[in-house]
């Protein structure tokens, strides 16, 4: 279901790309504000569609080929970069925006509760909150007719609209479809996939420019998952794109290895425990990081005994890298021969919390592997990216994740 959506605002985005590219002239230009964009995009088609408008990514596509050349002005250049203009951002993103900031620096806040109690007085925290709540309520008043009349869901909302309808039926009462449980999920589920895939796409695309074998590499894998299509010198298809390219799902694996968006996670613990023989109450806030030793550093040496039983009894077949270099970049490590030679993506080859693991493992992982593998693919199938080195920046910034803070790129067609 997800697919497809996905599919066409990556096609947007491509079509984006190649416009500004032209209008550039060779010239590189910063990315960064597109892919917040359509990284939006993406989780609200699978939340809830993206609506009449068709997206904000959509919408800047038809800003740039409105004003076209019009937009070569002395100022337009800065530095060798190109900086083009914008049509703004949407009334929705400027909402999730501000439900995003609000949220991330509770964390940083000694009392979370007493700050969001007044944030959410803010008249730009309350506006962005009815803004957010409207659309969704909006787009419930447009689902209804369509899923009475027996048509198939398209959304996340979708689904749970059509739950709830069923369960009033057999209940035998009015569907309660103004309920805020259902709003909360999806707002929930807008600002868990925005920044995640968005601060996940950066590190994917900034990686990507600095190692240019990667995509020679990656793009002759995608011509030989996909032949038909390279044959027909024409795009996948979202139906073909089921198909697993394994030497991009290893690069995007080693990538979030080494640079995952989300540096760590919290849990309180629900009972007295004892981690590696120290002992730990009930009710404390655990933090877990999701890179460090034995994922992207050397392992530390710890002592069998100290652990549980159950924990000696399982033993993953590799519990860190420090035989294979962690510190560097080596997307083969995620690449084993099957029974007929081909070289295969092994997910088990070794340790990553890129989207942590177990009870608590990021719900939308499927979903945010999906988003990234149609992406990439779309963009290493038909453009070479490039960056000059003068222009390649590490800086990054902290929010709900980290990620760079800038960029830069060229696009040339292929």
């Amino acid at each position: 279901m997800n697919a497809p959506h996905t599919y066409v605002v990556a096609c947007n985005l491509l079509d984006l790309w190649r416009l500004k590219a032209r209008l550039a002239n060779g010239r590189p230009f910063d990315v960064v504000n597109d892919i917040v964009e359509f990284s939006f995009d993406s989780i609200l088609s699978a939340a809830t569609g993206l609506g009449p408008e068709g997206g904000d990514i959509k919408r800047q596509l038809s800003y740039l080929e409105e004003i076209g050349t019009c937009i070569f002005q002395p100022d337009s250049i800065i530095g060798e970069v190109m900086v083009f203009p914008s049509a703004g951002t949407s009334t929705k993103l400027a909402a999730l925006t501000v439900n995003e900031e609000s949220l991330w620096k509770g964390f940083y806040m000694p009392w979370p509760r007493l700050y969001h109690a007044i944030n959410n007085l803010r008249p730009s925290v309350r506006h962005a909150g009815q803004t957010l709540r409207g659309y969704i309520e909006s787009q419930i008043t447009r689902a209804i007719p369509r899923l009475t009349q027996g048509s198939g869901p398209e959304c996340a909302l979708d689904y749970v609209i059509g739950r709830e309808i069923k369960a009033a039926q057999q209940a035998g009462r009015e569907p309660m479809l103004d309920d805020p449980r259902i709003r909360d999920e999806i707002c929930g589920y807008l600002i868990a996939g925005h920044d995640t895939s968005t601060g996940s796409f950066i590190w994917l695309m900034r990686m990507l420019l600095s190692h240019p074998e990667e995509q020679t590499k990656i793009r002759e894998n995608l011509r030989e998952t996909y032949p038909t299509a390279w044959a027909e010198r024409r795009l996948p298809t979202a139906a073909e794109l089921i198909k697993h390219a394994p030497y991009l799902d290893a690069f995007l694996e080693e990538v979030l290895r080494l640079n995952c968006p989300v540096v760590t996670i919290m849990v309180q613990t629900r009972m007295d425990t004892v981690v590696l023989g120290h002992a730990v109450p009930r009710d404390t806030q655990v933090f877990l990081n999701l890179t460090g030793p034995s994922l992207n550093m050397p392992s530390v040496s710890i002592d069998e005994t100290s652990r549980s039983k159950t924990s000696q009894k399982h033993k993953p077949a590799r519990q860190n890298w420090d035989n294979l270099n962690p510190e560097a970049f080596c997307p083969e490590r995620w690449l084993r021969k099957d029974a007929e030679g081909k070289w295969v993506f092994d997910a088990a080859s070794g340790p990553t919390l890129a989207f942590s693991a177990g009870n608590r493992g990021c719900w939308g992982k499927r979903l945010g592997q999906l988003e990234l593998r149609i992406v990439f693919t779309i963009l290493i199938w038909s453009a070479k990216l490039d960056v000059p080195k003068k222009h390649v920046s590490w800086e990054t910034y902290d929010s709900l994740v980290t990620a760079p803070k800038k960029c830069l790129m060229s696009l040339t067609e292929l």
